[in-house]
């Protein structure tokens, strides 16, 4: 009877965890918490997961008893810094500490039990406890997965930078009482063994080759890596593992185009539901409005740790100091409240855009309308795009724009393991979102077929692509059409639109503002969803913009830019319903 008392009181501990965590979203989703928009909609993909997992179809439950005793493990283990070290403190998960253990360890998968999430991505600012939090999941990883050989490896782009994880997860795992003696754990320079179980917890500079077969590998501020080199290697190198973490952990930096910031913005992508990666999880600490830096309710948002690690009179200080200084302000932006200094501005509100979606658009119902084409098809190995521009008045003569995408990607690109979205798109059901190339690189010639067939049976007004691209396909297109050389300018319907700001700056201000104001519709297309989630601005002193993308191989904006060349004729054109002509610029 005692024996089963304690056992219950243990299992009551270790609920108590997942409670701690699930109540900490709650908070943070009912605004009792102040947060930013990423760990609300972190938090409530959390929520809402939990009652996705009570159905059959959903692949994933939520294991308490797992996240607890991962939670369990990493509180018997010592402050080794700071005031807390002074007594020998244990560490104590705060709530959102919590969730992130618990989300980590205890999300599973229903067929066989392991992890459902294989990468995390942290970011937050300093001062938070991050590094003590990734040693105590590491040294997790390490010893206590039950993972033979396991391996796990602190990363960085510099050896001083990886040593400040190992240095940590090495002081805690000496000084945790009984734990080198239970788990045979020696210790060098800058590894540790288990020499019964031939795990390894080490420390990698930059590209650690293609030897490691890691079981947890840690990238410590990855906004200082200069490319995926070490990102990917791991990544690779975890395929034979059952369930392994790719755990990132920084705060901001400077350069949007790190691999870092791409990260981010992924990762921002799958919270707002606009891709789907279910293996991976993260939370990005910062501010909403970036102006509320000076605020004192602005440190609050941005530091989960305000007032436990973060001492709210030393970091309002470096605020006020910040002010009056302002050559210091970028680094308090992006250390204390993980803002990138150096980012351009998400161009489109992608909550504005999914409210634009109108699922009963058929493009059958605009034979009849002048039709306004757009074409991106530069990358012959990656993905090409069109998109269709209608354009009608209401009641009240505003403009409405109608616009249906088509998406071109090669097989081989699609299955490469890095575009698994492209493989998803080619999939869905019941039509796909892009059509699929056979082989390595996009055959123009299909395009082109498709474009001639349709020209008897749409009425199209322009079609309109970057000067140096697909020029073949022009020249056939305006000799169908009967266009030559003599044909006046204002009768040609192919046209070539310069890449410049004289162009594209008003075909983009006019989706925006007609994306805002309710007057653009979209059949809920998500390879065009996705590339106009990846376009960046940066105005210039005349408020004209041009559309950018953070810089990885990952991200693309090739369908915006379709969007944007059929938009900018389509700006002139008399609506349908206000004209029975055609009107030409």
């Amino acid at each position: 009877m005692a024996e089963a008392k304690l056992r219950a009181a243990a299992r009551k501990r270790l609920l108590a965890y997942s409670a701690k965590a699930t109540q900490y979203c709650r908070d943070v989703v009912s605004a009792k918490i102040r947060a930013c928009k990423w760990v609300r909609l972190a938090c409530q993909r959390h929520l809402d997961d939990l009652v996705k997992s009570r159905t059959e179809e959903f692949p994933y439950k939520f294991d308490r008893v797992k996240a607890g005793k991962a939670c369990a493990f990493i509180e018997r283990f010592p402050h080794v810094k700071g005031r807390w070290a002074r007594d020998g403190s244990l560490l104590v998960l705060e709530p959102w500490q919590c969730f992130i253990v618990c989300s980590i360890f205890g999300w599973t998968k229903k067929e066989n039990g392991f992890r459902r999430f294989v990468e995390a991505v942290i970011l937050v600012p300093r001062k938070n406890g991050k590094t003590a939090l990734a040693a105590g999941i590491n040294l997790k990883m390490f010893v206590g997965d039950d993972e033979p050989g396991a391996e796990v490896y602190a990363g960085a782009s510099d050896k001083e930078q990886a040593k400040i994880l190992f240095n940590m997860a090495a002081r805690m795992a000496r000084r945790a009482r009984g734990f080198r003696e239970y788990f045979g754990i020696t210790f060098a320079k800058e590894s540790m063994y288990c020499v019964d179980g031939g795990n390894v917890f080490a420390i990698v500079i930059g590209n650690p080759g293609d030897g490691p077969n890691p079981h947890c590998f840690t990238h410590d501020e990855f906004h200082e890596q200069l490319s995926f080199a070490q990102y990917e290697t791991a990544k690779t190198g975890m395929m034979s593992r059952d369930q392994p973490l790719d755990l990132v952990i920084s705060t901001a930096g400077i350069d949007v185009e790190s691999p870092c910031h791409a990260l981010q913005e992924d990762l921002k992508r799958v919270l707002e539901g606009i891709m789907v990666n279910e293996g991976l999880f993260g939370l990005i600490y910062t501010l909403d409005n970036p102006e509320d830096w000076k605020t004192l309710e602005g440190a609050k948002e941005a530091n989960p740790n305000f007032g436990v690690s973060v001492l709210p009179e030393r970091l309002m200080a470096d605020v006020q100091g910040a002010i009056q200084r302002p050559n210091r302000q970028n680094s308090v932006k992006s250390k204390n409240f993980n803002i990138w200094v150096n980012a351009g501005d998400p161009w489109m509100d992608m909550e504005k855009w999914k409210k634009c979606l109108d699922p009963e658009m058929k493009l059958e119902d605009f034979l009849q309308d002048p039709c306004y084409e757009g074409f991106d098809l530069g990358a012959r190995i990656d993905l090409a795009s069109r998109c269709k521009v209608f354009v009608r008045a209401d009641q009240d003569a505003k403009r409405h724009y109608y616009v249906f995408g088509r998406h071109y990607v090669p097989i081989d690109r699609a299955s490469d393991g890095e575009h698994s979205h492209y493989e998803r798109w080619l999939n869905l059901k019941p039509a796909p979102a892009m059509i699929g190339h056979i082989g390595a690189e996009i055959q123009l010639a299909f395009i082109e077929k498709e474009v001639q067939e349709e020209l008897g049976r749409f009425n199209y007004a322009r079609l309109v692509f970057d000067p140096y691209q697909a020029m073949q396909m022009q020249q056939e297109l305006r000799l169908q059409l009967g266009e030559g050389e003599q044909t006046p300018e204002e009768l040609r319907r192919v046209l070539d639109i310069p890449q410049t700001v004289t162009y594209l700056s008003p075909a983009m201000k006019e989706v925006q503002a007609a994306v805002y104001s309710g007057r653009f519709h979209h059949t809920g297309d998500e390879v065009l969803t996705w590339a106009v989630s990846c376009v960046y601005v940066k105005a210039d002193r005349n408020e004209n913009i041009f559309p950018r993308k953070v810089e990885n191989r990952i991200n693309k904006i090739d369908p915006a830019s379709a969007l944007f060349n059929a938009f900018y004729p389509a700006l002139s054109a008399v609506p349908a319903q206000a004209s029975n002509e055609m009107f030409f610029v």
